[in-house]
């Protein structure tokens, strides 16, 4: 068995037809089909059912389908750093990250990393969260720091952290003004009835995100009815736009605090505890992590274990205390 098996199993796979992937290959239907048959012959089972039409992978077929991308993916990464060694050439590491959390994160990150592997040069791709899934599945990423849900079963994730979201409003805004915020901060929402936030305006960020995503769930999920009154490319302006009265929003609680206006929004929870969102690193599915991704991945877990400024932790949800000091029920 050698790599060329490999390639030729997938590739049947892909065409579901000898002469298709004959061609794709560019070699001969009969040389494809001797060597797929030999192969079979030395594994000592079909890997295609080849009664049906088009062909179709046997069990055996579909696992062994699974490890020969794997195998050809650490194929390419052998022949990579063999050449990065051979030349003297840096390896590189192409990073995929939403732009907020990037200015966020990176500079914690990439000199920490540049620092203890210095001969592996990160490259980073901004986008939002659909953007850097189609990125990763051509290739173009190797992994990515984004939210759930994923938008497709060929990317694998996994979790890094928690990532708790309020609803704010502008502390001075009519919607506030019902509430005694003397207890209220990110820290300490004020448990409410989606009731109050039912034809309500909102902003929100543009289809595409994971903040979309995770706003249009949080609403609909509690069945609220509400006017989207602006919809805007980053989450940073909404929480600005937000802070000086100009509606409703759903955010994580370290946005306003990074942004250094947590006395500017009041701040409100539909659960208790308060609802999170899951922040994962992301990267396709059956994908070999090299040394390189892992030691990324590791160093990007004790950088969020180590930076309180990068994850609020300790979110207490309160009830909500009103205006005229009676608790919300």
């Amino acid at each position: 068995m050698n790599i060329n098996h490999f390639r030729y199993v997938i590739a049947v796979a892909e065409h579901k037809n000898m002469s298709r992937a004959a061609e794709s290959l560019y070699i001969s239907q009969p040389a494809l089909t001797k060597s797929i048959n030999l192969l079979e012959e030395h594994l000592g089972l079909p890997l295609f059912d080849r009664t049906v039409s088009p062909i179709k992978l046997t069990y055996a077929g579909e696992f062994f389908l699974a490890q020969a991308k794997k195998m050809l993916e650490l194929n390419d990464y052998l022949e990579d750093e063999m050449r990065a060694i051979a030349t003297l050439e840096k390896s590189q590491l192409v990073l995929g990250i939403p732009g907020e959390r990037g200015a966020r994160w990176l500079p914690h990150l990439l000199p920490a990393f540049s620092k203890a592997y210095p001969q592996i040069d990160v490259k980073v791709i901004e986008g939002h969260s659909n953007v850097l899934e189609e990125k990763m599945l051509s290739g173009q990423i190797d992994i990515s720091f984004y939210t759930l849900p994923v938008g497709t079963p060929e990317i694998d994730f996994e979790v890094l952290a928690d990532d708790p979201l309020i609803i704010i409003s502008a502390r001075d805004s009519e919607f506030s003004s019902q509430f005694d915020l003397s207890q209220n901060s990110p820290w300490t929402p004020y448990l409410i009835s989606e009731k109050l936030l039912n034809n309500q305006d909102f902003l929100i960020v543009a289809p595409g995100s994971g903040m979309r995503r995770i706003t249009e769930y949080l609403l609909e999920r509690h069945g609220i009815k509400y006017n989207i009154h602006r919809e805007l490319y980053r989450h940073e302006t909404v929480v600005r736009l937000v802070s000086v009265g100009d509606g409703l929003a759903v955010s994580p609680c370290v946005t306003p605090i990074r942004l250094g206006i947590p006395d500017k929004v009041a701040c409100f929870s539909l659960d208790n505890p308060v609802l999170t969102r899951k922040l994962v690193v992301a990267y396709r599915k059956n994908r070999i992590l090299t040394p390189p991704l892992i030691n990324f991945i590791n160093l990007t877990k004790r950088v969020i274990e180590t930076t309180p400024e990068l994850i609020v932790r300790n979110v207490r949800v309160l009830p909500a205390l009103m205006a005229d000091h009676r608790q919300l029920k």
